[in-house]
């Protein structure tokens, strides 16, 4: 399931950058349908190590989760920026008109 969460927001991602290209104002709906599934995607990753904790699987929490913090946390600041410039985008090209 974070699978499916991290593939949609990557294209909601991408869906906001080019609709902000094309200064469409809807591009900040595609940002937040974007963020929103970044937070699923965590909320889902969270759910799967708590699986893991309540079958007591020690081994796949010492093998997945010191590699998992890392790449999460690189995945969310950099969704989080992408996300952040197509919004201020179409902020900017309101205040011009």
């Amino acid at each position: 399931m974070w699978i499916i969460c991290g593939i949609l927001s990557v294209i909601f991602c991408i869906v906001g950058w080019i609709m902000s290209f094309k200064k469409h104002r809807k591009a900040i709906w595609a940002s937040v349908c974007s963020l929103t599934f970044v937070s699923l995607t965590l909320l889902a990753e969270y759910r799967l190590v708590l699986d893991w904790v309540n079958k007591q699987d020690w081994s796949a929490l010492l093998d997945a989760v010191p590699s998992m913090f890392p790449i999460l946390t690189g995945y969310v600041i950099i969704m989080l920026i992408a996300n952040i410039l197509p919004i201020v985008a179409v902020k900017n090209k309101k205040t011009d008109n």
